[in-house]
């Protein structure tokens, strides 16, 4: 079947960037930093783990800028990490759209490309849930164009994600979002209908655009909203090297957005951004270490039940493998009950995604 899909995407030609997304090849790090690095065994390999945060990336021009990463890769790295993986949720990523079509209608090419292969791979749970890019300041056919996201899906449509990360300085000055988009009362009445069809909104920015979720949350507290990467705190450009200054900076946003009970944390994406390069030292122990302040302060502000992990996978390939990842994240959690990591890792996300 990943024959099939794989020969069936070559089809679609790869999408012409514009502000949906940042091309990968803009992205200050390398893509397969930690491609060299040997996987750990896994720890505690029969927990369960659901992983809310993926991507796939079939670009079908084999001259265009960005690395090919395909359902087949993920399982390789799945198997290979050791970890019980029992579901995923595949994230937009502005790549396999359809070739025609008004830009608007063009990424239900992505959403049927990975319904399709969720439907081929439901025991694997590979896409149990999809978020979809939908522009959502549409106000005459929103209703009809989520629709047909929902047919492309496969019925594993669970979201739809809208960015506004952007930064003005090197090296992040190549991401272009509207950062005001949030702001915007038609996107507001989008993300409403969003929780009226059962259906969640998330957006990928910077730790200095948080207070902009917080005021979206409250203006739309019937819909479930969803933080990535946990605001995606910066150690890059003006914060290299500055991420005690980044922290404190950090959780007083973190705790106005907690405040917020329509809001849910994923904990994950930590590392490229905040300058965190894979290297002879890696390990899931100094990854722990690094990245367990941030861990137990989202914890502490969310609570289990409105966080969970995830992988951000092959975007965090930078700095560590995939097994790694995991095992980091059992080592932080090692103080926690069961219930407690039973939440973070499995529980939340499947009541978000429904999965």
């Amino acid at each position: 079947m990943d024959d099939f899909y794989a020969a069936r995407s070559r089809t679609i030609p790869p999408l012409a960037w514009s502000n949906i997304a940042p091309p990968f090849s803009a992205l200050p790090f390398p893509a397969r930093a930690a491609e060299a690095m040997a996987e750990e065994p896994a720890l505690e390999p029969e927990f369960e783990i659901v992983d809310p945060h993926f991507h796939l990336r079939d670009f079908s021009d084999s001259e265009a800028s960005g690395e090919r990463y395909l359902a087949q890769d993920f399982r390789d790295d799945i198997a290979r990490s050791g970890h019980r993986i029992t579901g995923s949720v595949f994230i937009e990523c502005g790549i396999m759209y359809d070739a025609e079509g008004e830009d608007a209608v063009r990424s239900l090419g992505e959403t049927r490309y990975v319904g399709e292969l969720a439907q081929a791979h439901r025991k694997s749970g590979l896409a149990s849930g999809i978020v979809a890019k939908v522009d959502l300041t549409r106000t005459e056919d929103l209703d009809a164009l989520l629709a047909h996201h929902e047919e492309a899906g496969r019925g594993h449509l669970r979201g739809v994600r809208n960015s506004i990360a952007t930064a003005s300085f090197p090296p992040l000055s190549g991401i272009h979002n509207d950062p005001k988009l949030l702001q915007d009362p038609s996107l507001r009445a989008g993300i409403t209908l969003l929780g009226r069809k059962g259906l969640v909104f998330e957006s990928w920015l910077f730790h200095p655009q948080m207070d902009e979720l917080a005021y979206l949350a409250k203006a739309c507290p019937a819909t479930t909203i969803v933080l990535e990467h946990l605001g995606c705190p910066l150690g890059l450009g003006p914060y290299a090297g500055k991420l005690d200054t980044t922290f404190a900076e950090w959780r007083p946003a973190m705790a106005r957005l907690a405040q917020c009970p329509n809001v849910v944390a994923k904990i994950g994406g930590l590392g490229p951004f905040m300058g965190q390069m894979a290297g002879p030292e890696t390990s899931s122990v100094s990854l722990a270490r690094d990245w367990k302040p941030w861990i137990e302060t989202a914890i502490e502000l969310f609570g289990p039940q409105r966080c969970m992990f995830e992988s951000n996978w092959p975007a965090n390939r930078p700095a560590s493998t995939y097994g790694q990842i995991w095992n980091a994240f059992k080592l932080a959690t090692r103080g926690l009950s069961q219930s407690e990591r039973a939440a973070l890792f499995s529980s939340t996300a499947r009541s978000i995604y429904r999965i």
